[in-house]
């Protein structure tokens, strides 16, 4: 009885890293496409969002906008403020939250067969030139918050698997948990490390 259960236990295990090394080859085997589908939904996401803030998506005007002094920068956002509340809601309600709700399904998805498609994951594989805003974990930050119970279970499984690092898991987790609890950050690599000024500094030390 005993021997037939470590037998099913080392089957179990086995058929685990099988299927491991199994999303791993996928993901190279995939990671153009992977990148190309990831590129694009991070663009949308992310011009749609700039939109709500700029009332533009002419990209060099927001690059732009965003160099402005802090202050500086203020002054134009009240300036672009939508004069139409109804109409900030409706972009919020029929694009932004759909394509969030689109995003984080593709995403979980994307896990399923492949793993965490993590920002350290995908440097290892992809030969292209990335954007150095592109970061895919922000098309999780911005899930809706019916899936962040199951993304938080999702994600510390990729964590196991190695699929992210731990900072990159401390950061989403601090975003699911409502962005309320530093600790998901102090826990998971982060630690707090007085910059030139001596003000203290979240910031990613031990990731790995």
């Amino acid at each position: 009885m005993l021997l037939t259960v470590m037998l099913l236990m080392s089957t179990k295990s086995f058929c685990q890293q099988i299927t491991k090394q199994e999303k791993e080859i996928n993901f190279e085997k995939d990671i153009d496409l992977i990148v190309e589908e990831l590129v694009f939904m991070y663009d949308t996401d992310q011009a749609l969002r700039e939109y709500t803030l700029f009332k533009t998506y002419n990209k060099a005007i927001t690059d732009s906008i965003e160099r402005l002094p802090h202050e500086e920068m203020r002054s134009y956002l009240k300036l672009k403020k939508f004069k139409s509340d109804d109409l900030a809601k409706r972009i919020n309600k029929e694009y932004l939250l759909p394509i969030d709700e689109l995003n984080t399904k593709r995403i979980i998805d994307m896990t399923s067969k492949y793993g965490f498609p993590s920002l350290s994951r995908i440097k290892k594989y992809y030969k292209g030139i990335l954007d150095e805003e592109f970061n895919p974990y922000i098309l999780i930050v911005h899930a809706p918050k019916k899936y962040w119970e199951e993304l938080k279970t999702l994600l510390h499984e990729e964590l196991d698997a190695k699929h992210l690092s731990r900072c990159e898991y401390g950061h989403i987790l601090w975003h699911l948990n409502g962005r309320k609890d530093i600790n998901d950050m102090l826990n998971n690599g982060f630690k707090m490390i007085p910059n030139e000024d001596g003000q203290e500094v979240l910031t990613a030390v031990d990731c790995e």
